[in-house]
């Protein structure tokens, strides 16, 4: 059915802490529990032993130089050389372990920490700090999350502490943060390590960027709810549909053809019940954040009108209070692999309470959702609302290109996965609407074009003949 009304800098992560890849293989899943015990304690040893490879190195290097070359040959320059560095692999474990130890001693202090809300891809304080040592000489601090494992971590030095900045790339929730704080030298030589475990409710919703000008997702629902042509004006009074093989031809809308090259037929209006709720399905899906933030802006507004009901995969009897609704959006993350089962079931709850309007919100890459919601648009009408931080073209780069130049990341939807959403719904006769999450703004089909055009480059056509 056609409508009128279609709809900062990041900051540079800290270099990771990367452990011995052997132990990381020893204690991963499929060992036994005995093994990989082991492997978690080689690990920890090889946390607190103060030396580096590159240390043990370098004291060896030095010592043997003053063995063979200093002593037995009375060279003034390697005698030097050869007790300076060896003295700086001596004094560099004792100030780091001294650091280690004012650290745990500072670590006691610190009061619980708070409830933390945070939002995908934007860097928030945490309210944790340590002492930055630099009334100590050759130290530094640093530390990691180990969980939650997507966090990145940047540190803001603030008189004499450093006060930390994360920014988490999935939504979801979390019940406590495993940290790993280092203490090294400058030089790489000698470095202690250690792990703090503090209970935190930490909840991670999808950013919202420019969403907050969404207007309300009520005007999205699909037209085949409307009653006759001379009740309430909820939507469009004439109701087409785009031409499927098999309409009869004398139900074509000629002038609309002439207008806009685009075939369409008319549909008889239904008489039904004026669809005053609406119930909305969130389908998780890989690269979805954009379409959970969409989500996340409709429930919280509550812009999918006075009664309202919102499910997943995660939660089919679905939700109609805001903070239920936000939980089960959130949990949704862990369901990627099996999106879509709870449709049906949910769709099924729905109808037993009377008429609404279904709105489903999918990601923007394909995956076996799409048959699914192809299946339910076979028996009745919904809307598919996606949501995108642009397109980008993802097209493999020359060798030369690669040889000569480092591998920039492209931000937004990919455009070939979009075009096969768009195309694979298109002919299963769902209306879809887009929306751009960083301007917020419903895109037409003229700005679809638009923004799928580096695809033409690349050999293909957009599919987007059937995306209302």
């Amino acid at each position: 059915m056609t409508s009128a009304a279609d709809v900062a800098e990041e900051p540079e992560p800290e270099p990771e802490l990367v452990p011995d890849r052997a132990l990381v293989r020893l204690a991963g899943a499929g060992t036994p529990a005995w093994l990989a015990r082991v492997g978690r304690f080689g690990q920890r040893v090889l946390e607190l032993f103060p030396w580096t490879p590159l240390g043990l190195g370098l004291a060896v290097a030095s010592y043997g130089a003053l063995r063979a070359l200093a002593y037995a040959q009375l060279d003034l320059v390697w005698f030097v050389t050869g007790a300076a560095a060896l003295g700086l692999c001596a004094l560099a474990p004792l100030f780091v372990i001294g650091g280690a130890i004012h650290l745990r001693l500072a670590v006691r202090k610190l009061p619980p920490a708070d409830a933390l809300t945070l939002e995908t891809g934007v860097s928030s304080s945490t309210g944790f700090s340590l002492p930055s040592l630099r009334f100590l000489p050759f130290t530094q601090v640093r530390w990691q999350w180990l969980s939650p494992s997507d966090a990145r971590i940047t540190l803001e030095p603030q008189g004499g502490l450093l006060r930390e900045q994360v920014v988490l790339a999935e939504r979801g929730r979390h019940t406590q943060i495993e940290r790993r704080v280092s203490v090294e030298d400058p030089f790489g030589l000698s470095r202690v390590s250690f792990r703090l475990r503090s209970a935190c409710a930490i909840r991670v919703l999808p950013r919202l960027d420019g969403l907050s000008h969404l207007p309300s997702l009520v005007s999205l629902s699909a037209g085949a709810e409307l009653p006759h042509p001379m009740g309430l004006e909820d939507g469009d009074r004439l109701e087409l549909q785009r031409y499927a093989p098999g309409d009869p031809a004398r139900f074509i809308h000629w002038k609309v053809f002439a207008r806009t090259r685009r075939l369409m037929v008319r549909k008889p209006e239904r008489a039904v019940a004026i669809a005053r709720r609406s119930a909305a399905f969130y389908l998780a899906g890989p690269d979805d954040d954009a379409t959970a933030a969409v989500a996340r802006l409709a429930i919280s507004r509550e812009l999918l009108g006075r009664e309202w009901v919102f499910g997943t995969d995660r939660d089919a009897a679905g939700s109609s209070q805001i903070e239920p609704a936000l939980g089960s959006l959130i949990e949704s993350v862990g369901s990627r692999d099996g999106a879509g089962r709870g449709l049906s079931a949910f769709l099924a709850e729905v109808e037993k309470r009377g008429p609404a309007s279904v709105i489903v919100f999918a990601p923007s890459e394909p995956g076996p959702w799409i048959e699914l919601v192809s299946s339910v648009a076979r028996r009745r009408q919904l809307r598919v609302v996606i949501g995108v931080d642009g397109v980008a073209t993802r097209t493999p780069a020359p060798l030369w290109s690669r040889l000569l130049t480092s591998a920039v990341s492209t931000s937004g939807a990919s455009a070939s996965a979009l075009e096969g959403v768009l195309g694979a719904l298109a002919r299963a006769g769902v209306a879809v609407s887009l929306l751009d999450r960083k301007t917020g703004r419903l895109l037409g089909e003229q700005e679809r074009r638009a923004l799928l055009s580096a695809a033409r480059f690349s050999g293909r056509r957009p599919a987007l003949r059937g995306a209302a």
